[in-house]
Formats: structure tokens, sequence, C-alpha cells
């Protein structure tokens, strides 16, 4: 039953809108109900009880050789002469069942226990054309089964737990190189460019009403620059992230949801020619903790989801070095700071085109006395299984850190590159 639910499933993924024909749904339906008109009919006989086209439909899976020859010479998809409306409507049904297999084929392979040679040559076995019908008993009896031992394959019973569990993730690698000879008419100075970042994704769905989305993302970024005489390399970027996000559905692409972000660094950081760092490992460490409402949309090949936690954020920044705080918006003589406000966290994934993706985060979180703003653009163009180019564009918005004013960009601040490297996915 439950290969034939699966079967259904991928017969309406194959024949999309056309299943929706008037003709086709009647007939379909009209040979449901014979069939169970039969089962229920003890004077009908014994060869009026299976038709052998619909037989491929309900039986166990097999492999037909004449559906994977019309597939090879067709093709998957659904012929255009099936919505003919001059064609036998045998023919057209026996061209949709046709197509549900290949699809089954394609998507579902684990479903298909045997091929259509093997079936036969458990029919032809002696111990299955010597095993006798099972004896007619009465209500209130119990009859004992036996099987053919050369049969066992063909009557397997596999029970399969569902698992909602699913993990995916990717590691990429990036270098950039820039050489300027020392009479370049233009001047300039050489510089290395080193970026890793790694992405893991633990998720839960029951396809019904719970989700737990956990993500843990990483990057380090080392660069070189000959005018920097204190320093061989620094870092140029830095982030660990984690988050964590809980919900349950009360609508329809709604849910009701409760987050947390853990975000901090790992090395420390330092201006050009400048001993002291301006940044480190918990130095600043952000938390957020919000319950808010979940909107979420997808479709082929793009997700969308927004999430509105309305006056339901909490916010919590440390900065364990006591010179740093100040830079950070923490008053002096403290280590952090606290509050309540609204937040709004957009993120989209999206397959601009073949081999091209855009994902994009966008948070927005304000206390009514100061504004945070996020948003992170990442564009990767694939050139093949392991190589591909990344372009990165990151800004940023934050009027409560009063030290990272700049006469030029105000509260602004701005990030970008462009890189060239490996990457894995999975």
């Amino acid at each position: 039953m439950k290969n034939t639910l699966l079967m259904l499933m991928a017969l309406f993924t194959a024949t999309g809108s056309l299943f929706a024909q008037s003709d086709v749904m009647k007939y379909f339906n009209t040979r449901l109900d014979s069939l169970v008109q039969r089962c229920n009919t003890p004077s009908i006989g014994d060869e009026d009880m299976t038709d052998i086209a619909f037989y491929r439909l309900y039986a166990p899976t097999l492999l037909y050789e004449s559906t994977v020859r019309r597939g090879l010479s067709q093709g998957t998809d659904i012929p255009k002469r099936v919505t003919s409306s001059d064609i036998e409507m045998d023919d057209c049904r026996s061209v949709l069942i046709d197509a549900m297999l290949l699809n089954v084929y394609k998507n579902y392979p684990s479903l298909v226990e045997m091929t259509e040679e093997e079936m036969r040559s458990v029919l032809s076995s002696d111990d299955f054309r010597n095993t006798q019908a099972a004896p007619e008993i009465s209500l209130g009896q119990t009859a004992a089964v036996v099987l053919p031992q050369n049969v066992d394959g063909a009557l397997k019973v596999k029970k399969v737990r569902p698992n909602y569990w699913r993990t995916s993730g990717s590691f990429s690698f990036n270098f950039t190189q820039n050489y300027i000879s020392g009479n370049w008419a233009q001047g300039g100075e050489n510089n290395r460019t080193l970026i890793a970042g790694l992405m893991f994704r633990l998720n839960y769905n029951d396809k019904k009403k719970i989700s737990f989305e956990n993500s843990f993302e990483a990057k380090l970024g080392f660069v070189t620059v000959s005018g920097d005489t204190l320093h061989s390399y620094k870092t140029n970027n830095d982030m660990l992230r984690l988050e964590s996000k809980f919900g349950y559905k009360i609508f329809n692409n709604i849910n009701l949801s409760a987050k947390m972000t853990l975000q901090t660094q790992s090395m420390p950081s330092y201006p050009t020619n400048n001993p002291e760092f301006v940044s480190n490992f918990m130095a600043p460490f952000d938390a957020n903790f919000s319950v808010g409402l979940d909107y979420k949309r997808s479709g082929k090949g793009w997700n969308l989801s927004v999430y509105f936690a309305p006056l339901s954020s909490y916010n919590y920044r440390f900065v364990r070095y006591g010179e740093l705080t100040s830079r950070f918006g923490i008053r002096n003589g403290r280590h952090h700071k606290e509050d309540f406000g609204t937040q709004i966290q957009p993120t989209f994934n999206a397959t601009i085109m073949k081999n091209v993706t855009l994902n994009s985060r966008m948070e927005f979180y304000t206390n009514y006395s100061r504004a945070y703003f996020n948003w992170e653009n990442t564009i990767k163009m694939k050139i093949n299984k392991y190589l591909e180019t990344t372009l990165f564009m990151h800004g940023r918005f934050d009027d409560s850190s009063r030290g990272l004013y700049s006469e030029s960009y105000g509260y602004w601040q701005m990030k970008e590159y462009f890189a060239l490297g490996l990457s894995y996915t999975w």
C-alpha cells in the first residue's frame, strides 16, 4: 500500500496539469470503482478479477523492459499525443502509467524490488507452481500461511521508519593574489588573500507541524600587505555564528517560532601598522533570543523566510576587554549591555541561472533608541564540481557603536570580496 501511494504521488508529479483533464480523471475513477466492485462481488469470475495494465499500478514495483524502452526512445515527459482527443483511452492509460513508472525509476529507485525477468523466474519456479491454494476457512478460524522458500524476495516486506532529520553543508577555500612591480607607474602594494568558509546545517521537519532548523557558519580569512611592517599577515574576515530556530505551524506558510543567534570571531584583528587589536574572540560576542512569526514560501529553485518578532527580541552584547567596550557601544566600567526590541529577519535563497546561486540574509533590530541593520549577499558561480567563484557583499549599520563612527561613511560599514577557489557541497 505504501508503494502504491508513493507511485500515485509520482504519477501526479509526472503528469502535472495533464492529469486534471476530466476525461482521464473520469476514466481512472471508473476503472477503480470497477475494481472495488469486482472484489466485493463473488459471482464475478476469476478471469475478470485483474487487468494487466492496472496490475503494474498496484503490484510490487518492477523494472519493466517495455517501459524503459519507451523512456529511452521518447523521454520521461508525457507525449503531447496523450492530450489528443482522438487517442484511444487504453493507449492514454498505458502512456500515463509508463510515465509514472519512469518517474519512480528516476526519483524513487529504492522502491524497485526486482526486474521483470527476475519476477518471471520466481513465478516459473517449481516451488511456486506447486504451492497449493489456501483452504477455505470460516470466521473465527486461524489458517497457517506457508510461503515458498524461493519466492521470499518477491514477498519481502520492509518496515521503514521515516527519518525527518536532514543534514547538508558546504566548504570553500578561496585565494586571491595581486602583484605590482616596484616601478609600476601608478604605484600600489602586493597582497595575497586566503579565505576559508564552512557551513553546516541540521534540520528537522515532520511535514506536519514541527520544524527545527540549525546552522553553524564559520569564516576565516587572512591578508598580507607589503606596506604593513608590523604584521606578516592579519585577519580580514573572521566570523563564528550559530543559529537555531524552532517552529510550530499555526497557519499555512506561517509558523510560531523561537529563534536563537550566537555570534563572535575566533582571532584578533589588527589595523595596518598598529600593534593593538581592535576586536578578538568574545570581543564582541552578540546573542539574540526572540519569539515571533515566521512566514515561509518556496518555489522552483527559490526559498523565502521572513521572521518577525515584535517587541519580543532580547539582544545581549559582551566585550571581554575593557579597552574595547566603548568601541562597541558599552559604557566604561562595564563589559556587557542588553535591551529588548523588535527584530525582522528575511532570508532568501535562489538559483538565478544554471550554476549560479544567490544567498541573501538580512537582519534589522531596533530598541527604538538605536538601530542595527545587517545585510549579507553571497553569489556563487560554479565552474565545475569542485571549482567556483564567489562574490560576497556585506553591508552593516550600527549607531550604538560610537567608536566605529567614520567621517566618510557615518555608521555604515562595508565589506566586499571576489575570489576564485575550491568548494565542496553535500
